[in-house]
């Protein structure tokens, strides 16, 4: 019930603030894809509370966690975290070769939804074959 109410106070504080950000103009930049700082901070707390409204939907359904379970989603993790490094290492050679001329939110949102992926793809194959 706590953690419940520290994540509900989490999307509301983020909220608030994206809609204070907003109305000072706090954070303004117009190349940017939501505009500003404020924005990005409602769009925070909004997924917040889509992420919390999907979780107690699928609450009531009995888990079924097992050990071989763990030890895929543990294994996923290290192939994740082996694709980051090889990935950073990459970056750091292509960017040495020729600078990468994308803006840092973007990389960073390409790079986050890169591991999302590996993540999910990995964890799907070593289910599939452990």
């Amino acid at each position: 019930m706590k953690n419940n109410a520290m994540k509900y106070g989490f999307a509301a504080v983020t909220i608030i603030a994206g809609l204070i950000f907003s109305y000072f103009h706090i954070g303004e930049r117009p190349d940017i894809v939501f505009g500003s700082l404020g924005a990005w901070l409602i769009y925070v707390g909004f997924i917040t509370l889509a992420i919390m409204a999907v979780r107690a939907i699928g609450k009531n359904k009995e888990k079924k966690v097992d050990e071989r379970m763990e030890f895929v989603a543990a294994k996923a993790g290290r192939v994740t975290f082996v694709f980051i490094i090889i990935a950073a290492f990459a970056v750091m050679i292509a960017d040495g070769i020729k600078p990468i001329a994308i803006s840092y939110y973007m990389f960073m949102a390409y790079m986050i939804s890169a591991i999302v992926f590996v993540y999910f793809v990995a964890y799907k194959v070593l289910l599939r074959y452990n």
